[in-house]
């Protein structure tokens, strides 16, 4: 079992809880607010379709599997309160309403990764919708990242989306993370994605950069980035009353560290090129850049004129190259543009980058 982090956190969330706290020291002494379970109503998955269990006393939960149901939720519910659907997941969440409905405890094996041990290690939510065809909106992302957030600091799996690849062969392996049904790899050839039949959801109109910074938004640590989500929310002080200053929606800040606790309202202190500003964590996504930080492709990726425009040339795997803009979130990606060390400049879907 892996404990020491959790306790940690409860203890923090239990602290941060109870009144105005603040830390001028250090990233690790800031107290934010606790990460706390989402309001959804219950209704059971038939007991034909999932495995009861006492997971973390005999098995443990590292992964966090994001679905698209291909239905819509009223349906996906009855689904899985049919005894003859062989399937269910923890978790239905509408992508209309952001109404969320839950179906198993956390304790018990939901049938949903097509790969058994990635069944036992993990929970799983659907979303109602379509693969490529639904545009999900921020009511269903950010609903469905305070589930991730309650989970990830209850059974301590990182708050942090796995990209690029096909998760591990053996689902034991690392730290876990949060991943999409099509990163399960196939339990008879691993290199094959989708779990044994192949599924691609959640789809290309999913905004993993979007989500993970719904995810993250109270867990910006020092020195990591966030952007600003409205014009208006950068504060002289950490009170909705100080003076507001000039920093306009989309602007990325830098986290200093300095967290304060007022009122039931977390606060960053964020440095914009130099000046600082305080905003309160719901006016911000976690963002993984920052204008200036060098990045690398971890595939070919197209260079566009502008976010999802016309493509004006494909760079290598590997390719290097500076933030100078974004991020732009469109068409189901999060836009950043890059200097490529190449010569081109132009805008690439974070999903492909990586710090350098």
């Amino acid at each position: 079992m892996r404990e020491t982090r959790r306790t940690i956190l409860k203890t923090i969330g239990g602290i941060a809880g109870t009144g105005a706290i603040s830390s001028q020291t250090s990233a690790k002494k800031a107290m934010r607010l606790p990460a706390t379970k989402p309001e959804m109503q219950w209704a059971p998955a038939d007991e034909s379709n999932y495995n009861e269990a006492e997971r973390e006393s005999d098995l443990d939960i590292r992964w966090f599997v994001v679905h698209v149901a291909q239905a819509e939720a009223d349906w996906t519910v009855n689904w899985f309160q049919n005894p003859n659907a062989n399937a269910s997941t923890h978790y239905v969440a509408d992508h209309r309403t952001g109404d969320l409905t839950q179906m198993l405890a956390e304790s018990d094996i939901g049938w949903h990764a097509e790969n058994w041990p990635y069944n036992q290690h993990s929970l799983g939510i659907e979303h109602s919708g379509w693969v490529n065809e639904t545009e999900y909106t921020d009511i269903l992302y950010e609903v469905s990242a305070k589930i991730v957030r309650w989970a990830a600091t209850e059974f301590d799996f990182p708050k942090r989306v796995r990209r690029y690849d096909i998760a591990p062969c053996d689902a034991t392996d690392g730290e876990g993370g949060v991943i999409g049904h099509d990163q399960i790899p196939n339990p008879n050839d691993c290199t094959k994605p989708g779990g044994i039949s192949g599924h691609y959801d959640p789809g290309s109109l999913w905004n993993w950069g979007r989500y993970e910074g719904f995810i993250r938004r109270w867990d910006v640590e020092s020195d990591e980035n966030a952007v600003v989500l409205s014009n208006g929310a950068v504060h002289h002080g950490p009170d909705e009353h100080a003076r507001i200053m000039d920093i306009p929606a989309g602007a990325v800040g830098t986290a200093t560290g300095n967290v304060l606790v007022r009122g039931g309202t977390q606060w960053y202190k964020l440095d914009f090129d130099g000046t600082s500003g305080s905003v309160p964590a719901d006016d911000v996504l976690y963002a993984r850049f920052d204008v200036g930080a060098s990045v690398a492709t971890t595939s070919g990726l197209s260079v566009r004129a502008e976010p999802d425009g016309e493509r004006l040339v494909v760079v290598p795997e590997g390719t290097t190259g500076t933030i100078a803009g974004g991020p732009v979130d469109t068409t189901g990606y999060r836009w950043w543009k890059v200097e490529y060390e190449s010569g081109d400049t132009g805008w690439s879907a974070g999903y492909w980058l990586t710090s350098n």
